[in-house]
């Protein structure tokens, strides 16, 4: 019985493994056009850059969530 088991988990690894090593991507590994157009700032190399990286991100920030609230409104209208 213990070998049963044994064989049978081995079978559910290699199954696993095997999936996982396949070529073809899944369908959640696919990239969102829309988040290909907005990029975040990029990250400052120098001290002094930060105030300037600081105020970028937060306008990021702000316009991501207006981005989603708007998509929320919509989606609730039935748009």
């Amino acid at each position: 019985m213990r070998l049963i088991a044994v064989l049978l988990s081995l079978l559910i690894v290699g199954l696993l493994i095997y999936r996982q090593l396949q070529s073809n991507p899944g369908a959640d590994s696919a990239v969102d056009p829309e988040a290909e157009r907005t990029a975040a700032p990029r990250v400052p190399t120098a001290p002094k850059q930060l105030p300037a990286f600081e105020q970028q991100m937060q306008d990021y920030v702000e316009e991501a969530a207006a981005q989603r609230a708007a998509a929320m409104d919509a989606a609730e209208r039935g748009d």
